[in-house]
């Protein structure tokens, strides 16, 4: 009998080791394959946007804190390779998939923690991150090794503040990556003083600390929203931020279907149900309920405004998945159940993977006809020529392609957006030619709005856009004397729509 058990114990370590073994393999294949396709494809709209940002730093932007801005900065102050920024993305699914790992390992057991770092790369939304340089992947990892540290904290026999201090400065990390990381400072401060014997002071130290510094960290990303009303973070008003929308509803749930794939989905959600029965009679089901309450909150949340809402459901994966595979990894038939909702997410992910290869093909090409055309114009019309294109992402994506040929006044973006009052993207804030310069005095009788003058005041343009003739906007049309068709180019980028160049002369100001 006692032989019998010493020969199954023996053989449990060979048994976890060939998993983390598998892990290992599987892992550094995937991120050679990752590093392979990034080099050999230009960047995409997305990446062109980041890239821009970090060249105008600020302490957050419309679309998030300026974590991903300032990494892509760092890289490129270093004097690296132009596509050595661009790395970062499959070395962050790289490292999402150890912090998933580490934390799994410990909660569960080294068995199950391989498995589901090996499922989380099977995620169509993971695979997709891994090629495009972006927050989610940097704050996965962050949130991972938060709450694992969190989970060491609960259990230390001492050195407890150190684990508090570490989680949180690796929240504090994923918070300047997204703001919605910091709604698992409460969930995970609520694990902790469940347990009546936890409601110490260290613990209530560590807590304050991990409360704490993560708002530090985000106190310039804060104030940098307060003095822009909070729009960019809220996008609207208070009464917008609960305005829900079903038909979006039902496209978000198409959307989340796509990037988890759908079975993988329902029983990670189905698992978590069943944790949540179980968390108050058994810690690791409270942990993984209470851990990815918040990614499931926010959600639903979204989901009901019809706004993405893949991103915050990725940062509970790790736990969810967990869930999902200890209820069924050694459970008869049910084995069968995760190898199918896997291959599944795998098919999914390749078909992914295509799209999000696709989206930077034709840019550099399309660039060239753009620079083409401006030094044509300004050949026929001497210097002062300026590009503006029909939305955030071509202007970024265009410009980034431009940035060694075309030199814009200081402070200026290489293609401007189309003007507007409203100011509802980065490029909003940033120096455009419908700005005034600041002289005292009008120049326009029958403009008096500013007391100023504006340089770009006669001035030709070329605008870029998906927009045909008849369907371009307002401010384009009235704020040129004539807008000419010059150039339709074939789709690029995955797009379906072409391109159209069009020249747009002797700019003129239009009133407030």
């Amino acid at each position: 009998m006692l032989a019998s058990q010493d020969r199954e114990n023996s053989s449990q370590p060979s048994f976890q080791v060939k998993t983390s073994g598998v892990l290992i393999i599987v892992a550094v294949l995937l991120t050679a394959l990752r590093v392979g396709l990034v080099v050999s494809e230009d960047p995409s709209p997305t990446e062109a946007y980041y890239f821009l940002c970090a060249e105008k730093s600020a302490p957050a932007y419309f679309d998030g804190p300026a974590g991903t801005a300032c990494l892509v900065g760092g890289l490129e102050a270093l004097g690296l390779p132009e596509e050595a920024w661009r790395l970062l993305a499959p070395f962050w699914a790289l490292a999402a998939t150890l912090a998933c790992y580490l934390l799994l390992r410990r909660v569960g057991d080294d068995d199950l923690a391989a498995w589901a770092a090996l499922g989380l790369n099977a995620l169509p939304l993971v695979n997709t991150a891994a090629l495009r340089v972006g927050p989610e992947l940097p704050a996965l990892t962050a949130t991972a090794l938060a709450m694992l540290f969190v989970w060491r904290a609960y259990h230390a026999r001492s050195g407890k503040l150190l684990w508090w201090l570490a989680a949180a400065v690796m929240m504090g990390t994923a918070s300047s990556f997204a703001y919605v990381t910091v709604a698992w400072v409460p969930a995970l401060i609520v694990f902790v003083f469940c347990s009546p014997k936890h409601r110490k002071l260290d613990h209530v130290l560590g807590a304050g600390l991990f409360f704490l510094l993560p708002a530090l960290m985000l106190g310039p990303a804060l104030a940098w929203n307060a003095a822009l009303e909070w729009i960019p973070v809220a996008g609207g008003t208070l009464r917008t931020l609960l305005m829900f929308r079903i038909g979006g509803f039902f496209i978000s749930l198409g959307q989340l279907a796509m990037a988890f794939s759908p079975l993988v989905l329902v029983f990670m959600l189905l698992a978590w149900v069943r944790d949540g029965r179980e968390s108050h009679r058994e810690v690791r089901s409270r942990f993984l309920f209470l851990g990815a309450l918040p990614g499931v909150v926010l959600c639903g949340y979204f989901a009901l405004r019809g706004q993405a809402a893949g991103f915050p459901l990725l940062l509970a994966v790790p736990l969810l998945l967990l869930g999902f595979l200890k209820g069924n990894f050694r459970s008869g038939w049910k084995q069968a159940i995760p190898g199918a909702s896997f291959t599944v997410a795998v098919v999914m992910s390749a078909y992914s993977m295509m799209a999000v290869f696709q989206s930077g093909e034709g840019w550099r090409a399309a660039a060239g006809e753009v620079r083409d055309a401006f030094l044509e114009q300004s050949a026929a019309e001497g210097e002062g020529v300026f590009l503006v294109a029909g939305d955030p992402a071509l202007a970024s994506v265009l410009g980034y392609h431009l940035r060694n040929e075309l030199v814009p006044p200081a402070g200026h973006p290489t293609v401007y957006v189309g003007e507007s009052q409203d100011v509802s993207n980065q490029f909003g804030l940033w120096p455009s030619y419908g700005d005034f310069v600041a002289t005292g005095h009008t120049t326009d009788e029958y403009f008096t709005e500013e007391e100023g003058e504006n340089p770009f005041l006669g001035r030709s343009a070329l605008y870029i856009s998906h927009e045909a003739a008849d369907d371009l906007p307002q401010t384009i049309k009235a704020a040129f004397v004539a807008v000419n068709l010059l150039e339709k180019l074939p789709p690029v980028g995955g797009d379906a729509e072409p391109l159209y160049i069009y020249q747009c002369l002797d700019y003129q100001t239009q009133p407030l």
